[in-house]
């Protein structure tokens, strides 16, 4: 289980630092709190039954009561972040003046980025609430709660419809969430469907129909999916070669990277690399 708000109170937040290598050590629920995450180093994957979904720094993640998750890192930078949970009774001045459909609407966006200017500004609230929070003003609580609900609004008016998410065909089991997250933490390695399907609990078999159903993706084409994204990242956030990322990313030869690079994106590495990274040039 997620941690819960301390013994009364309704808001909580926290400046987090933790290694890159940080994974949690299972799959947690909250059960009293919504939470907010401003991202501000590091990437990470979190895996919960509707979505699954990468932060990067300046994104900022929500996730409602009751829903399974858990986080896997996606990069080897240390991992930054402010992260707030609160209690819906603290911001009912807000459902009571817009609806509970407002947070509704909020928490269908698993992970939530800004233009350039406004994610300054959500930025600035953050640490605005961390200011209050450390505060022993007779008025912190209220400051905190004026403070939020202009964040929460901030989220629902200024984020980029593209939330960079990747919704599941059907909500996931526990058992296939457990897979999705042994196939982010194991992706480099030579990795069978046998040895998922342990990990899940089930047969190669049986296991293969349940991942195609859930997913919409067989196991193959999942692996894939996670490799690529990968090999994405791995392309404009370093210098390394291609040889270096194929080793990195689990393709035993840059040709196989190349190939199936070039078939989800439709460029090479070199390509891709080029285009995203220089896009006024010409690619060809």
């Amino acid at each position: 289980m997620a941690l819960p708000l301390p013994e009364g109170q309704l808001f909580q937040i926290t400046h987090r630092m933790l290694p890159a290598d940080y994974e949690m050590p299972s799959l947690e629920i909250a059960y009293d709190h919504y939470s907010i995450n401003y991202h501000i180093q590091g990437d990470r994957t979190t895996i919960t039954p509707s979505f699954t979904f990468t932060q990067h720094p300046g994104s900022v993640s929500t996730l409602a009561p009751y829903i399974y998750h858990r986080t896997v890192p996606a990069s080897d930078k240390v991992y930054e972040s402010i992260l707030i949970k609160f209690s819906p009774l603290f911001v009912k001045p807000l459902t009571d003046r817009f609806g509970e459909q407002l947070l509704d609407r909020i928490y269908a966006h698993p992970t939530n980025r800004f233009a350039a200017d406004m994610q300054a500004v959500v930025y600035g609230y953050f640490t605005r609430l961390l200011e209050i929070y450390d505060n022993a003003s007779p008025y912190r609580d209220f400051r905190l709660q004026c403070v939020l609900c202009e964040l929460l609004l901030a989220i629902d008016e200024y984020r980029l419809p593209e939330d960079g998410s990747s919704s599941h065909a059907t909500p996931l089991t526990l058992p296939i969430m457990e897979a999705v997250y042994y196939m982010e933490s194991h992706y480099a390695e030579q990795l069978t469907i046998e040895e998922v399907a342990e990990a899940a609990g089930y047969s190669a078999a049986y296991f293969s129909r349940l991942f195609q159903s859930q997913l919409g993706k067989s196991y193959s084409e999942y692996l894939s999916y996670i490799r690529i994204k990968n090999v994405s990242r791995l392309l404009l956030n370093t210098d390394k070669s291609v040889t270096e990322i194929a080793i990195e990313t689990g393709y035993q030869y840059p040709g196989n990277l190349s190939a199936s690079f070039r078939q989800k994106t439709g460029l090479t590495p070199k390509q891709y690399r080029r285009q995203r990274k220089n896009p006024v040039q010409d690619p060809s």
